[in-house]
């Protein structure tokens, strides 16, 4: 069951999830940034446990060597080391297991918003998640590659638990371990206040978190020193040479696995059954073992469990793109890329298929102006505006949408829309519809609807998207997703 929040403290929940994986503060406590320290002080550490086992050694040895009359001196050295080797080890590792039980509770957290009671319920949560996430991020001025570095990790997550139980429902994936967690779960309810539900802990939560580690190894110092300079002061979004790129994604990759492997515990068992503990180490075990067989098929995916990770990578890579000639106007090309690279054989063609079932052409929160019928089902001579916020529209290049203008004014949305691809203005073929219209009449519409005199003047009169991030940013324009009425134009 998701939680419930109002309609403006939703996306200030989101916004502090997104801070929670990816942040720059003077509190240094989101997980990119600890995982910038932990690699840091990476050599440190490993030089002070080589001293302390050092110590142990040498007045073990000395132990052996010594005279009789020495012995009660060196055992009393010999203890103080082991005591310190103790204490630091116990500290290690007494790190490594907060580390994994706040990475375990930000999955909680993120699955609590996610997850509905049934299906349809929880693809409207994982909508209005996405939706909110791209509606917060700036799509135009200075600030879009900072602030799609930080939201990218929460989007694509959600989506490799939807792409996930797609492929487990149509019968595409046959790991032993998820299969045996998903068909022990069918009958239970999905639910926070279930302590323990074989599916969400032991899958779910797995998969978000390869999903939220996988770029993790980008904070090993050698990733750094590559986006920003020696100095830190390179722009860490340019575009990388050829060499720099290859070490840069191969170290990224390779530091990934290891910050899962040396950085991470696994869940500690509190019970005193000697059964029901051995039944949890192996399924922490196995949890492990799914994480770290994500991170390594993501990197050549082919037809393997990885597309999991690396479909909502190449897509949200694109969505909240980090790149300088970013284009909002472009975003929907990500789910054509897909089909393409699925044509080109990188990625499982029926993995796609089913990532694309889900999404559709237009991202959840993107912008469609449209053309509105008249009460006869007759194309009226203006456009209004909608925005995306249904997943598994009807067909690809259709949108479930929900309408936030009506007779050119603004309104909290309370009608939904399945967009036709002939009024969507996105496509030629419904631009060329308004074509016949006056430029007069059309520069009248657009007074109407664009919300500054500067955009204004910017804006094509036959517009092929609208930046809907002003309308959103009004509280009482941000509960898009409560149940409407749903209208076919």
């Amino acid at each position: 069951m998701a939680l419930s929040f109002g309609k403006a403290a939703y996306a200030k929940v989101i916004q502090r999830l997104i801070e929670r994986i990816y942040h720059n503060s003077p509190l240094q406590d989101s997980l990119y940034e600890q995982a910038v320290h932990w690699f840091a002080g990476l050599e440190e550490r490993q030089q002070q446990k080589a001293e302390l086992e050092q110590q142990v050694f040498l007045f073990e040895n000395r132990q052996q060597q010594s005279k009789k009359s020495e012995q009660s001196g060196i055992s009393r050295h010999l203890k103080q080391a082991e005591t310190l080797h103790k204490s630091f080890e116990d500290k290690i590792e007494e790190e490594k297991y907060q580390r994994y039980m706040d990475l375990q509770q930000l999955c909680r957290d993120i699955l609590s918003l996610c997850q509905g009671d049934s299906f349809a319920e929880t693809n409207t949560y994982s909508a209005k998640m996405l939706g909110t996430i791209q509606l917060i991020c700036p799509t135009r001025g200075k600030h879009i590659t900072k602030e799609n570095q930080k939201a990218r990790h929460l989007y694509k997550a959600v989506l490799s638990v939807r792409l996930l139980d797609r492929l487990v429902m149509d019968g595409l994936v046959d790991h032993p371990f998820i299969m045996a967690r998903y068909e022990e779960s069918k009958t239970l309810p999905y639910s926070d206040e279930t302590p323990y539900h074989p599916y969400r802990d032991d899958v779910h939560v797995p998969v978000l978190m390869a999903a939220i580690l996988q770029d993790i190894g980008r904070c090993h110092p050698i990733c750094q020193a590559i986006l920003k300079g020696p100095e830190g002061n390179f722009d860490e979004f340019r575009e990388l040479e050829a060499d720099e790129r290859i070490t840069f994604l191969q170290t990224s990759y390779s530091e990934s696995i290891n910050y899962v492997q040396q950085a991470l515990a696994t869940g500690r068992y509190m019970g005193r059954d000697k059964e029901e503990r051995d039944r949890f180490l192996q399924s922490e075990l196995e949890k492990r073992e799914l994480l770290l067989l994500l991170l390594k098929q993501a990197a050549k995916p082919q037809h393997g469990i990885g597309n999991v990770l690396k479909i909502p990578q190449v897509y949200t890579a694109m969505v909240l793109s980090t790149k300088h000639n970013y284009n909002y106007e472009d975003l929907p090309k990500a789910a054509l890329a897909l089909e393409k690279s699925a044509e080109l054989g990188r990625l499982s063609q029926q993995s796609v298929d089913a990532f694309l079932k889900i999404v559709g052409m237009f991202p959840q929160g993107f912008g469609i102006p449209y053309i509105p019928k008249d009460s006869d089902g007759n194309d009226m001579e203006r456009y209004e505006y909608a925005i995306v916020t249904g997943l598994y529209p009807p067909e690809f290049k259709k949108a479930l949408c929900r309408i936030v203008t009506y007779s050119l004014t603004y309104q909290a949305s309370a009608r939904g829309c399945v967009l036709s691809v002939e009024n969507n203005l996105y496509f030629p073929q419904a631009r060329r519809k308004l074509e016949i219209v006056p430029e007069e009449r059309l520069l009248e519409i657009l007074r109407k609807l664009v919300y500054n005199f500067e955009e204004r003047m910017s804006s094509p009169l036959i517009p092929r998207s609208w930046h809907p991030n002003d309308y959103f940013l009004n509280q009482k324009n941000q509960n898009l997703w409560n149940k409407a009425v749903t209208l076919q134009n």
